[in-house]
């Protein structure tokens, strides 16, 4: 196995060779042959980018590169092929801000000697910082994102004013390093006040530790330039890595990407940016339908949150879309929702309830309303749920979002926006290979992610299911003794998988050439497609997907750190013919 096969499919490859063959493993060397990386995703719907879609065409994935995509790309002759005829490619999606992957150490409680002035660290300052040393690939919400089909990530480190510089990230990899397609592209900041009674401790004092940061820094830039002219009898300038790593900064080459969702801040954020003239990017927005016109002013990147306030708990039975918002001091200012004193509390209970659903209906319609003022955003999930993530972009779409502005928001547009739509947000040759794949189109309910490529590394999640398994194809068509073979970097593997049950459910066994047997879990079969997990002993799990034909199958076993080719032949069973 060469060094870079190792680095892209070694850790993931080893629960899968630990369970298919404990103890030869650990008893013998063997010559390795190298795993394929080139991938033919057959006869499937491509979407190419909003609006560009090619019908029964073949996308072909070499060494984490897209090579060829049309309905004339030949399959090469080392190519796994995936039989997509029913399913649908889309680029891989792009979170515009995140802390997916990120996994910060816990924070020592400490007493500072002046609150008033606290050590850097202590005050949130912190931009010498690098999220590279933090990136986990194991980290629960970067998996859960990668399933949803965010295959890449502007991710910042955790903290509060100043956290640290961004980086581009895969969602996906065996290491940090394998992670990162591009460090230091932008701070990370945030109107967040310090822990514990330290200054800067209110959204003000931020806003003017932010302001003071900034003045020194370009003081001291101005110093170093003076000093490099001409040191001659000029005390060295003063230096620090907090101020230093807000050089880039000043110089226009690194800019401040901002996270907040209320108006307040977003007011406050741009006003600072007016003041100091810093490159800007703006995440988060969820009240940004209160300020487009302010937005529209603004030269900036725009990531609006994928999460979205919960119903309320109880209907209040009246129609929030039309109500008169517009009076002031407040836009929720309603004379029509007062009360004639404090004795009538359920009135004034449902008022506020009310006024609750009104601004709910707002943040809902955010999306639409910035696409209605022109504005081009992209997405981030700061803040979201994975698992809500698909279901809050059908509510912006049912809000009034058209669904390809919807896609670009996940795309092109966050590519362009992030500086890097030279090599991802489309689905074209030369690209880096981040696709997703699904049974449908994307944003329709019932849809399922089957497959995801991140820098041409595959996760194949066609066999989850539920924990039960679905069965809805003639069971007499799979039950029986099957012998497999799986290729793998460490040669080819051989065993058993024996399936029983009847239409009512499936279950079996995965049975190692040393015979060391695991149950099959979640077996599912749709009359074509046979599919199930196996935990291996020594932690991780595989899932198998193939297609049944007769008596034999094929298909891939996956696990986290990629996927492998798996044929095999009925020995026994009710249809299965004599040997």
């Amino acid at each position: 196995m060469t060094a870079s096969t190792f680095r892209r499919y070694g850790f993931g490859l080893l629960s899968l060779v630990l369970l298919v063959l404990p103890s030869r493993l650990a008893a013998q060397d063997y010559e390795v042959p190298t795993v394929t990386d080139t991938y033919a995703l057959q006869n499937a719907r491509v979407v190419q980018a909003p609006g560009q879609v090619l019908e029964s065409a073949t996308v072909v994935v070499r060494d984490g590169v897209i090579e060829a995509v049309g309905p004339d790309a030949e399959v090469p002759y080392d190519a796994r092929t995936i039989e997509a005829d029913s399913l649908v490619v889309y680029a891989g999606f792009i979170d515009g801000l995140s802390h997916a992957g990120v996994e910060m150490p816990e924070g020592e409680d400490t007493d500072v000697e002046d609150p008033g002035n606290p050590p850097p660290d202590a005050a949130g300052i912190q931009p010498d910082r690098s999220v590279r040393p933090f990136l986990s690939p194991d980290e629960s919400a970067l998996q859960s994102l990668r399933k949803a089909g965010f295959t890449l990530g502007h991710v910042a480190p955790e903290g509060q004013m100043l956290p640290g510089a961004s980086a581009h990230v895969f969602y996906g990899g065996e290491t940090a390093n394998d992670m990162v397609l591009e460090a230091g592209p932008t701070l990370f900041a945030q109107l967040q006040t310090a822990d514990g009674y330290v200054y800067p401790a209110t959204g003000m004092a931020v806003i003017a530790q932010m302001r003071q940061l900034y003045r020194e820094a370009e003081r001291r830039q101005q110093l170093e330039a003076a000093y490099e002219r001409d040191p001659t009898g000029r005390p060295q300038p003063p230096q620090d890595p907090q101020h230093s790593a807000l050089f880039p900064v000043l110089d226009g080459e690194q800019p401040l990407a901002f996270y907040a969702d209320e108006a307040l801040s977003l007011h406050r954020i741009l006003a600072l940016h007016q003041e100091l003239d810093f490159p800007l990017v703006l995440a988060g927005l969820g009240e940004s339908h209160e300020l487009a016109g302010a937005l529209q002013a603004v030269d900036a990147p725009l990531f609006l949150t994928l999460d979205l306030p919960e119903e309320p708990t109880r209907s209040t039975g009246q129609d929030t879309t039309t109500a008169d918002t517009t009076s002031t001091p407040s836009r929720y200012y309603n004379p029509d929702l007062q009360v004639p004193s404090h004795e009538t509390v359920a009135e004034e209970e449902e008022n506020l309830e009310l006024r609750h659903a009104m601004e709910r209906q707002d943040y809902l319609e955010t999306a639409a309303t910035l696409h209605d003022a022109g504005l081009e955003f992209g997405f981030t999930t700061r803040e979201a749920d994975p698992g809500d993530v698909r279901g809050n972009l059908r509510t912006m779409i049912d809000q009034g979002l058209p669904e390809q502005t919807a896609l670009a928001a996940l795309t092109t547009r966050p590519a362009a926006q992030l500086g890097l739509d030279d090599r991802l947000g489309t689905v074209e040759a030369g690209k880096i290979a981040n696709l997703v794949v699904t049974d449908g189109s994307y944003f329709a309910e019932d849809t399922k992610v089957t497959h995801v490529f991140v820098d041409g590394r595959l996760y194949d999640y066609s066999a989850d299911g539920s924990d039960e398994g679905e069965v809805s194809g003639d069971v007499s068509a799979v039950l029986g003794t099957w012998s497999y073979t799986l290729d793998t970097p460490q040669g080819e593997l051989s065993g058993e998988v024996t399936i029983e049950g009847d239409q009512s459910g499936l279950d079996g066994t995965f049975v190692g050439p040393q015979g060391d047997e695991q149950p099959l879990q979640s077996v599912s079969f749709d009359g074509t497609t046979l599919s199930f997990t196996v935990d291996s002993p020594q932690g991780g799990s595989v899932s198998v997907s193939v297609t049944v034909e007769g008596d034999t199958f094929d298909g891939s076993a996956s696990t986290s750190g990629g996927s492998f080719p798996i044929s095999g032949e009925r020995t026994s069973g009710p249809n299965a013919t004599q040997k």
